[in-house]
């Protein structure tokens, strides 16, 4: 069976690569390049509801993108960041990072900006054909963050958003005819430094799950069942191997649960192109726990700014893993609690090879000593009976 693939690029020129897993032949290659507006590469892509359009956290704007096959995708429009005069400003590092589409009516679109002049998300309402519409919450959060990462709960009645620079996990109420957003509150991470960086939760709403950029390791939380914030449990699991002798060589990534929610997996970056990344699989109890860590393999480079995974979205058995130090994505079969690389396509084009077009991550400025955020996405995701998609920073999901 045929699965496509769709992935965004970190840097310009814009550009969306639809990529074909065959996963009977165990192959990979490029379908198509879409061409998008050059100065709005995609950082990371989300699906509509009923994957019918792309959005795209694309540098100083927000965007959509109809998709009428995994060769047929189209530019419709882009809107401004808008929460603060800075930040749309060319001489600001502020950028689009992150935006994640509402499943259920009204369908709002939520984003992160990220870097200075980051201290509100945007909330986008879509009009009758999915495209973004208008501007209709800049919601709080506080002036020192710079959100990275948001996850619904299964009900959509909560949004939890991992706060890299605040050193936080927020939590904020969805209006559920509306979709605006109202503050509930937050919960510090669990060290000075931690820097939560991506959040997932588990099917049942029960368990909550953050990557630490700066700790390297992944926090477990569960969800009050009054007050709906999460609450520590004292556990943490290691992204990097234990002892490493600079632990500040690695940037953790992101970290999502398999379709049935049995297993999970997240990552790990390095900051220097001569040492590698790593993949973590976790095996969950049916409440969400975390019974054991089952592996901590090394991944084939760095991951520069990706080493993102992606399971995908009907079975346990696929994984997609993007590269954008030699400019690669993968695929991995998971099966018998053993990961096994099937497949790699690799794509020599600016902003998916940060090894040719890019200096070495180790020599970038990081702001108050945090490392740059590593957008780009690959990962499976549903679109219009497509089989996938993906991203070039990190992962989405499979389909």
């Amino acid at each position: 069976m045929l699965h496509h693939l769709m992935v965004g690029t970190w840097t310009s020129p814009g550009a969306i690569f639809t990529i074909e897993f065959d996963d009977e032949a165990l192959t990979l290659k490029l379908l198509k390049k879409t061409s998008i507006p050059e100065d709005e590469p995609i950082s990371w892509m989300t699906f509509d509801h009923a994957k019918k359009n792309i959005y795209g956290a694309s540098m100083k704007k927000w965007s959509s993108h109809s998709v009428t096959s995994p060769a047929e995708i189209q530019h419709t429009n882009s809107h401004p960041m808008s929460h603060d005069p800075s930040a749309a400003k060319s001489d600001t590092r502020t950028r689009a990072i992150f935006c994640l589409a509402a499943k259920k009516a009204p369908y709002n679109v939520y984003g992160n900006p990220f870097y200075e002049y980051a201290g509100h998300g945007n909330v986008f309402s879509v009009d009758e054909n999915g495209a973004l519409k208008e501007n209709i919450q800049n919601y709080e959060y506080s002036s020192e963050s710079a959100i990275h990462g948001m996850v619904f709960d299964t009900e959509e009645n909560y949004l939890y958003s991992a706060d890299m620079w605040g050193n936080k996990v927020w939590t904020h109420k969805k209006d559920s005819q509306t979709g605006l957003l109202e503050l509930v509150g937050s919960v510090n991470a669990p060290k000075k430094g931690d820097n939560p960086r991506w959040v997932e939760i588990h099917p049942n709403g029960k368990y909550l799950y953050a990557v630490n950029e700066g700790g390297n390791n992944l926090a477990v939380y569960v969800i009050d069942e009054e007050t709906h914030l999460p609450v520590f449990t004292n556990i943490t699991y290691p992204l990097v191997p234990p002892g490493v002798p600079n632990l500040k060589l690695y940037r953790s990534d992101v970290v999502f649960t398999s379709h049935s929610g049995k297993y999970l997996f997240a990552t790990s970056r390095s900051n220097d192109f001569k040492v590698t990344g790593y993949i973590a699989a976790f095996k969950l109890g049916s409440a969400g726990n975390i019974e054991r860590q089952i592996c901590l393999n090394p991944t084939p480079t760095s991951g520069s700014h990706s080493n993102a995974v992606s399971p995908c979205p009907w079975s346990d058995e696929w994984l997609a893993l993007t590269d954008d130090q030699d400019g690669g994505l993968e695929i991995y079969r998971w099966h018998k609690e053993f990961l096994h690389r099937v497949a790699r396509i690799d794509i020599p084009e600016p902003g998916f090879d940060l090894a040719r077009h890019e200096s070495n991550p180790s020599s970038r400025k990081k702001p108050k000593e945090l490392s740059e955020p590593n957008t780009t996405c690959a990962g499976f995701l549903t679109a219009v009976k497509l089989p996938a998609t993906l991203q070039q920073y990190g992962v989405n999901i499979f389909e």
